[in-house]
């Protein structure tokens, strides 16, 4: 069964975005972590001021008093720290119970504040009174703290378990999201490799994925739809012949007037040893393979046609010469390195080629007759490669 890319890439964008919004829960959820270890370090902090006020020196009433009313206000403070709200209080914990450990510790806190600055300023003679009852406001205020701290310290690990468990859940999924994934892409990447090297191999090419089977096919009906007009077509390959590359370059014409025409003329080397060894059908079969490795370069204004027996040409349209003969030189490579199936086994052919520019006042026929002169010069230089005109001279 075939899968289909399209799919493929909306699973993954799908599979991406679930680890994008769990990745996001877990920030949020140890940045709370980090909020709630804030409160816990506020209950903490009022232990050190409880201890501080108490263990005051009152020889100096003036000093006393003012490490006291210091001691008093960060308490306050601290006070209000430890019932700041997070974002995830109302998901993750109970806000009633939040609120009421938060109540009770308020009001324990400002009967420890009164009583403890009515320490500071009694009297001599009420001194023990209003230290005894500071003291009981301190046993509650301490009670109140350490349940706050109980409570804290039980979301902290209920947040902490909750982190855990979205991370090995994330792992697990990241880790089945790039072991499948990797897999599909790499099938694809398979099928578009196997459709751009056009069989190089010599071997049956079977691909995976709907959306390659669709252009592999449609490349393959191409010949197939331009039989319904038989005199246009060369038996052998099933490209343009000579009728059908002047019927079909007039028929694009029109559209080449932004871009420059170029004309490739490809010859098989040694030839005349290929056809006393092989039979016509073996024959037929390597010019079908050669059109097919010429259509891979081929863009909706190019015309590409077999002429003669063992000539093929391709007239590019391209915006630059340099692009046009580094297409053919790619030509020229890839036949090289594919292998040709006959009744004796697959065979490697190489081409020989000539380039040249072609000016709209030049018939094709003329411009043929100048590349066939080039692949002559290629030939000479031993073949397997693209003469231009510059080549010419060099050699003549």
């Amino acid at each position: 069964m075939l899968i289909s890319i399209r799919k493929v890439f909306f699973n993954l964008k799908t599979a991406l975005m679930l680890l994008g919004f769990g990745i996001t829960f877990l920030s949020i959820q140890l940045f709370h972590i980090s909020q709630y270890t804030d409160r816990l370090a506020a209950l903490k902090n009022q232990h050190l001021l409880i201890a501080k006020i108490i263990n005051t020196d009152l020889s100096d009433p003036k000093m006393g008093s003012i490490l006291i009313n210091g001691a008093i206000s960060e308490i306050t403070l601290s006070v209000k720290r430890s019932g700041e709200e997070a974002f995830l209080d109302s998901f993750v914990t109970s806000n009633e119970e939040q609120a009421s450990l938060l109540r009770s510790l308020e009001i324990s806190s400002e009967t420890f504040r009164d009583a403890a600055l009515l320490w500071s300023e009694s009297l001599v003679m009420s001194k023990n009174s209003s230290h005894d009852r500071m003291m009981n406001a301190r046993a509650a205020f301490l009670s109140d703290i350490d349940s706050m701290i109980d409570y804290q310290i039980h979301i902290i690990q209920e947040s902490i378990t909750t982190a855990k468990m979205v991370s090995i859940l994330l792992f697990f999924i990241g880790l089945i999201v790039f072991l499948l994934y990797r897999y599909r892409l790499n099938q694809i990447y398979s099928d578009i490799d196997k459709a751009c090297s056009v069989d190089v191999d010599g071997s049956v090419k079977l691909v995976k994925t709907e959306e390659v089977d669709f252009i592999l096919k449609r490349l393959m009906r191409k010949s197939s739809l331009s039989s319904l007009n038989p005199n246009l077509i060369h038996p052998s390959s099933g490209l343009n012949n000579e009728k059908g590359l002047t019927y079909a370059f007039n028929a694009k014409k029109a559209g080449k007037s932004g871009n420059t025409v170029f004309l490739v003329l490809f010859e098989i080397d040694h030839y005349v040893s290929l056809i006393n060894t092989h039979s016509k059908e073996d024959m037929s079969n390597m010019f079908k393979k050669l059109g097919d490795i010429l259509n891979m370069y081929e863009q909706p204004l190019d015309v590409i046609a077999h002429i003669d027996n063992d000539r093929l040409i391709f007239l590019m349209s391209r915006n630059s010469k340099q692009l046009a003969f580094q297409e053919a030189e790619k030509i020229i490579h890839t036949v090289e390195e594919s292998s040709f199936s006959t009744a004796k086994g697959p065979i490697k052919i190489t081409l020989s080629g000539g380039f040249l520019l072609k000016p709209p006042a030049k018939s094709i026929d003329e411009a043929t007759t100048e590349a066939i002169a080039l692949i002559e010069k290629a030939k000479e230089i031993g073949g397997n490669r693209i003469a231009q005109q510059r080549d010419r001279k060099e050699f003549s």
